[in-house]
C-alpha cells in the first residue's frame, strides 16, 4: 500500500496537540497553492521569484506582529530544534571567543524540553567551552527557583528557560524571570523556548530582553519542518547553517516557501480571531474535561496546577492504573493522548514530574491530554462521552474497582501472565472454583492484582515467590498481608505448611522431589525443590488417569538440568524474567532440541493495504489487544475473531492445539504485540500464523 493512501480515522478525537497539531484546511490550501503556483526561488530576480519573495517578506511581517517583535532579527528555520541549536551555538561561541565572559555554567530549567540540555551538552563539548551544565530546580508546581538563578546566573555563559512547559502546560513568569536574571547578569544570553506559547499567550518580545525565542509551526496547526526564531539585535549570533546567504546570511539554504506560506495563513487566522477559541472558552473546555476525568476515574490526580498552567493541557495520573492501560483503551475509543510510557515494554518516567518532586507512581503513570485553540465544543463533548466509555471498559477489566461489576476479567481462566518491564508475574485462576494463586508478583502490579481479587471475590490459596529475597519476594509478602489467604501458615516462599502433607496425586514427570501440593479447582499446584523452587501446575485430576504437568513456573536461576527432572516435552515453561518477549518456552527450547521457525521464512506477515483480507472467512483472527480495547472497538472483518490478550496467550497455546494447522492472523493496535504473539505461536507449533503489519492504526479499513 502506498503510505500516502493511508486513510484518516473519521472517528478520531485528537487530544495530543502539544506533540503536534492537525493542519488546518486554510493552511493546507495555502501550502498546496504555493507549491503549485508560487514555486519560484525567493532569491531569483525574475517575476516568479519576486512573487515568492513577496510571500517571504509579508509572512515575516506577520510573524513580527504575532509575537510583538519589530526590532529583532526574524529568521525562518526548520523548527524549534534548529532555533535552539542556533541560540546555543551563538551563546557558547561568544563565550569561547571572549575570555571576559562568564563561562562556569550553562543553565537551563530542570523541566526544559530535552532538546535544550542535549544541545547544551553537545555544543559545550564540540566548541570546547567545557562549562558545567546546571539544571535550575523547580517547585512542586513546576515554577523555576528564582533564588537559585540569582545565586548562579552571574557565572553562567547562557541561561535557557521556557514560556510554557510541553508536558504540564506550566507558565513561567517571564517578567519576574527577567528581573532576577538581568539584576544579576545584565548581558547573559537568555533563550526562551516559546513553542507552546504561540497562539495561547499574548507575546510582546520587544518589551523584554529575551535574546532568542524559537517557535515551531506544527505546534499550532501548521506543517512539520517549518519554524522561526526571533533574535534580539544585541544578542551574540553565529549562523548554524552557512552557504548561500539566504535570510540575510543568518540562515543559509533555500527557504521552505510552502512552509512559510503555511505560517502566513496561520498568522492571518490568528489576526482574524474567528478560528481560535477565546481564553475563556479554552478554560471552559478544560473544566469540562477535568470534570469528565473525575467522574470516569475517581482516583484521578492532576499533576499540573491549573492556576499556573495554560488551559489547553491536562496532565493526570490514575492511582492503581498504568498509563499504558489507559492509553490503549483511549486509543481503542479513538481518543489520541500521550503517555509517559514508551510503546515498548520498557517502563519510563516523566522527568518533568520527577523534577517537580511528585510521587513515583504519578511520574510512571502520567497521561497528557492536550487540545488546541481550534478545538471545538463538539469535540470536547464527544471526548467526555468517550472518556466514560473508556473508564467503563477498564472497570469491566478490573483495572478500576467498581461498585457493580459485570467485568471482563470474570472471563479469565487458567494461566494469566502480567508483565512489568522484563519481569513476569503469574495468576493461576480457576473461574468455576473462584480460586486464584499468585506467583512472583512485581511490586508495581500489586495494586492491579488486589483489584482483580476484590472484583471477583477470589479465594487465595497462596501468594508464592521463586526466591526467598529481593523485591519480588517482598512484594509477595506484602500481598500475603493484603489478601484473604486460605492458608496463613507459610514458609519464606509463601508455600503453605499444610500443603506438604496433603497431596492426593503426583505427576508422572516427577514421582520424587515433590514438596506437597495445593488444589486450584480440579488442578494441582506442586512445588518441586526447596532452595530454588519450581512450581508445577497439573492438568485436571481424573480418576485412575496418569497426571501430567501442563505448566512450569521458574525463577531466573533454575538450571535446564533441573527442569529435565520435573517436566515433560509438552510442558509450557513460564519464566519469571522474559527480556526477549518470548512469552513462553518449552523444554525442547530450553535444551536447544526444538525446531525453530526459519527467520528467513517469507509470507508470514500481511500488508496493511490488503483489502481482501478483511473479507476473508477462512482464517481465524487473533485480536491480542487487552479485553477492554477489544470490547470498545470491533474489528471490521468477516472472519472468526478470538480475543487473546497478551496476558492470556500462554493459556491459549495450551488449550488450542487443534488450531495448529489453521491459518491464524494476529492483530493489535500498532503491530508490536501481534508480532510478539505471532512469533510465540509459531515457536509452539502454530506454523501458519501471521500478523498484521502496522496494526489497526494503519489498517486501510477502519472499524
Amino acid at each position: 500500500m502506498n503510505p500516502l493512501e493511508l486513510r484518516p480515522d473519521s472517528q478520531e478525537i485528537y487530544l495530543d496537540c502539544n506533540a503536534t497539531t492537525p493542519v488546518l484546511p486554510e493552511v493546507a490550501r495555502s501550502v498546496s497553492h504555493t507549491m503549485e503556483a508560487i514555486f519560484g526561488n525567493p532569491s531569483s530576480s525574475h517575476i516568479t521569484g519576486l512573487k515568492a519573495r513577496y510571500i517571504l517578506d509579508i509572512t515575516r511581517q506577520l510573524a513580527r506582529e504575532a509575537i510583538g517583535s519589530f526590532n529583532s532579527k526574524l529568521i525562518f528555520t526548520s523548527g524549534a530544534t534548529e532555533g535552539i541549536q542556533t541560540a546555543v551555538v551563538s551563546a557558547i561561541s561568544a563565550a569561547v571567543q571572549d575570555a571576559r565572559r562568564p563561562r562556569r555554567y550553562l543553565m537551563y530549567g530542570a523541566t526544559e524540553h530535552k532538546a535544550v540540555p542535549q544541545a547544551l551538552a553537545h555544543w559545550n563539548q564540540m566548541l570546547g567551552l567545557n562549562a558545567e551544565l546546571l539544571a535550575i530546580p523547580v517547585d512542586n508546581k513546576g515554577l523555576l527557583d528564582h533564588e537559585f538563578i540569582a545565586q548562579h546566573v552571574s557565572q553562567a555563559a547562557m541561561i535557557c528557560t521556557m514560556a510554557v512547559n510541553n508536558e504540564t502546560g506550566v507558565v513561567q513568569d517571564l517578567a519576574a524571570l527577567e528581573t532576577v536574571i538581568r539584576s544579576n547578569a545584565a548581558t547573559i544570553p537568555w533563550m526562551v523556548d516559546c513553542v507552546q506559547a504561540l497562539g495561547k499567550q499574548q507575546l510582546a518580545l520587544d518589551d523584554t530582553s529575551i535574546d532568542y525565542a524559537p517557535f515551531s509551526g506544527h505546534k499550532l496547526y501548521g506543517p512539520k519542518g517549518i519554524g522561526f526564531m526571533a533574535v534580539r539585535d544585541a544578542a551574540p549570533f553565529s549562523p548554524l547553517i552557512i552557504g548561500g546567504g539566504q535570510e540575510s546570511g543568518y540562515r543559509s539554504g533555500t527557504e521552505n516557501l510552502p512552509g512559510i506560506a503555511a505560517l502566513n495563513a496561520l498568522f492571518r487566522l490568528m489576526q482574524q480571531g474567528s478560528s481560535f477559541a477565546s481564553v475563556e472558552q479554552l478554560n471552559s473546555y478544560r473544566e469540562q474535561l477535568a470534570k469528565a476525568l473525575r467522574q470516569a476515574f475517581p482516583t484521578v490526580v492532576f499533576n499540573n496546577d491549573f492556576s499556573v498552567s495554560v488551559p489547553t493541557t491536562l496532565n493526570f495520573s490514575v492511582s492503581g492504573v498504568s498509563s499504558r492501560d489507559i492509553m490503549d483503551v483511549l486509543d481503542a475509543c479513538h481518543i489520541r493522548v500521550s503517555s509517559g510510557s514508551a510503546c515498548s515494554s520498557k517502563v519510563t518516567r516523566s522527568f518533568v514530574l520527577d523534577a517537580m518532586g511528585l510521587d513515583s507512581w504519578r511520574s510512571e503513570s502520567a497521561i497528557r491530554l492536550s487540545f488546541g485553540p481550534a478545538t471545538t465544543q463538539a469535540e470536547i463533548d464527544e471526548a467526555c462521552t468517550r472518556l466514560q466509555q473508556a473508564a467503563t471498559a477498564l472497570k469491566q477489566s478490573c483495572l478500576i474497582v467498581a461498585d457493580t461489576n459485570d467485568d471482563n476479567d470474570g472471563l479469565l481462566d487458567g494461566v494469566v501472565q502480567l508483565r512489568y518491564d522484563d519481569q513476569c508475574s503469574y495468576l493461576l485462576i480457576d473461574r468455576a472454583a473462584r480460586q486464584m494463586v499468585v506467583i512472583d508478583p512485581h511490586p508495581a502490579l500489586a495494586g492491579r492484582i488486589e483489584n482483580i481479587v476484590h472484583c471477583q471475590g477470589y479465594q487465595i490459596p497462596a501468594v508464592l515467590s521463586t526466591s526467598a529475597e529481593g523485591e519480588i519476594a517482598n512484594a509477595a509478602a506484602m500481598l500475603r498481608a493484603m489478601l484473604p489467604l486460605q492458608h496463613t501458615d507459610t514458609d519464606v516462599f509463601g508455600w503453605p505448611v499444610d500443603a506438604v502433607a496433603n497431596c492426593d496425586a503426583i505427576p508422572q514427570e516427577c514421582q520424587s522431589g515433590v514438596d506437597g501440593c495445593l488444589s486450584i479447582g480440579a488442578r494441582r499446584l506442586f512445588r518441586w525443590g526447596s532452595r530454588l523452587p519450581v512450581y508445577l501446575l497439573s492438568e485436571p485430576v481424573a480418576d485412575e488417569q496418569p497426571l501430567h504437568v501442563d505448566f512450569a513456573f521458574i525463577g531466573s536461576e533454575v538450571a535446564v538440568e533441573t527442569l529435565c527432572r520435573c517436566i515433560g516435552s509438552q510442558t509450557l515453561v513460564c519464566a519469571g524474567q522474559d527480556p526477549d518477549s518470548e512469552l513462553v518456552t518449552s523444554l525442547g527450547e530450553q535444551t536447544g532440541a526444538a525446531g525453530h521457525t526459519d527467520p528467513k521464512q517469507t509470507g508470514i506477515d500481511i500488508a496493511i493495504g490488503d483489502e481482501a483480507f478483511w473479507n476473508r472467512d477462512d482464517v481465524i483472527i487473533i485480536d491480542v489487544r487487552e479485553r477492554q480495547e477489544h470490547v470498545v472497538d470491533d474489528l471490521p472483518c468477516c472472519a472468526e475473531v478470538i480475543n487473546v490478550p497478551l496476558t492470556q496467550v500462554i493459556q491459549f497455546i495450551h488449550d488450542n492445539a487443534a488450531l495448529k494447522d489453521r491459518e491464524l492472523v494476529c492483530v493489535c493496535r500498532s503491530g508490536n504485540r501481534s508480532g510478539v504473539v505471532a512469533k510465540a505461536l509459531r515457536r509452539q507449533g502454530f506454523t501458519k500464523t501471521r500478523h498484521l503489519l502496522g496494526g489497526l492504526a494503519l489498517a486501510s479499513k477502519q472499524a
